[in-house]
């Protein structure tokens, strides 16, 4: 075993879900309005042990449909998922059990993820109940510690959601997530229903836990900042394939793929100029198309990207353009540019 394969904890390889929606150009009475949608294809990308990897793209890109994946509740339609060396196999229920012991997930809406009807000890408890690992016995002293972690106050332990604040309620969907200790936490969008600051705060309190209980994260966000605070590595998907993939800090100071470039000149934060210059880095003009439609065949941008050209019909594999660096884009193949 080499020393990477060691430091491995999740392996995805060439994850496609699909899933069966209704053609929009049919009624709905119509049979043979349904069409195969491929919500993730062939998506391949790894975390290793202690990392943070960073995915990254609009709504629709099927980030949150890996995520759930992750967690077991969809099922690949193919590819492989691999758990500490582990290939889960999604029809056993022993195998979802191992990916649920060591795989947790925290939403986007902490509101509409939490019972409203149960207090915040028995939300916490009941991830405690489902593991059956775990005497009633220690209950307690496992809830007071990991609301500790989390920075939550323990008055808070018999209050309702109503009750507390919204970076409150994602506190508690961080303890109720690592009441039980996890290998990987998948964050979805964690902090977009939040205030600046309660944001700024709750980042900083996934920082401390990932060295406290020496956690994996897979980040899922459409926010460039919080990933370049949070990620070691990043992916970009577009359509539900990666067309990027690299160490953040490549991929955010020197985007290659089309797609990753608009991405980014899009971030509120970088000036006129700045946006500018990544516009005509990659297009030779300064018009920005918003609207994406994937073609049904070749690569999925070449709809809408300035530098599409006969060879975008066909689809383009990941291909490394520099250590740790893949881009799907024939731009980058060698036979295009040694042409």
């Amino acid at each position: 075993m080499s020393v990477n394969d060691e430091r491995e904890l999740v392996e995805v390889e060439n994850l496609t879900v699909r899933f069966r929606a209704r053609d929009q150009r049919s009624s709905i009475f119509s049979r043979g309005g349904l069409k195969w949608i491929n919500a993730v294809d062939r998506v391949s990308f790894s975390i290793n042990r202690g990392d943070t990897f960073g995915l990254v793209g609009e709504t629709g890109s099927g980030k949150s449909t890996i995520a759930k994946v992750l967690v077991g509740l969809f099922r690949p339609t193919s590819g492989k998922i691999k758990l500490l060396g582990r290939e889960i196999d999604f029809r056993k229920k022993d195998d979802i059990s191992y990916l649920r012991q060591n795989v947790g997930i925290v939403f986007q809406d902490p509101v509409g993820s939490l019972n409203s009807r149960l207090t915040v000890r028995d939300i916490i408890a009941e991830s405690l109940i489902a593991s059956k690992s775990v005497s009633n016995d220690e209950f307690d002293t496992r809830i007071l510690d990991i609301l500790e972690r989390v920075g939550l106050r323990r008055s808070a332990l018999l209050m309702y959601p109503r009750e507390i604040s919204g970076g409150e309620k994602q506190r508690v969907s961080l303890a109720r997530a690592l009441v039980i200790p996890k290998k990987l936490l998948i964050l979805d969008e964690p902090t977009s229903s939040l205030d600046m600051t309660i944001q700024a705060q709750v980042l900083n309190t996934l920082k401390k836990l990932k060295v406290e209980l020496d956690l994996s994260y897979l980040f899922i966000t459409h926010d460039i900042n919080v990933i370049r605070y949070m990620s070691s590595r990043l992916g970009v998907l577009f359509y539900g394939k990666m067309v990027e993939i690299g160490n953040t800090f490549d991929v955010l100071s020197a985007p290659m793929h089309p797609y990753s470039l608009e991405l980014l000149s899009n971030i509120p934060q970088i000036t006129a100029r700045q946006k500018q210059q990544l516009i005509q880095s990659a297009s030779g003009s300064e018009e920005v198309l918003i609207e994406h439609h994937p073609a049904p065949s070749g690569c999925n941008y070449r709809r809408v990207c300035p530098k599409a050209f006969a060879k975008c019909q066909n689809e383009p594999e990941l291909k490394s353009v520099a250590p740790n660096h893949s881009v799907a884009c024939f731009l980058y193949h060698d036979e295009v540019r040694t042409s």
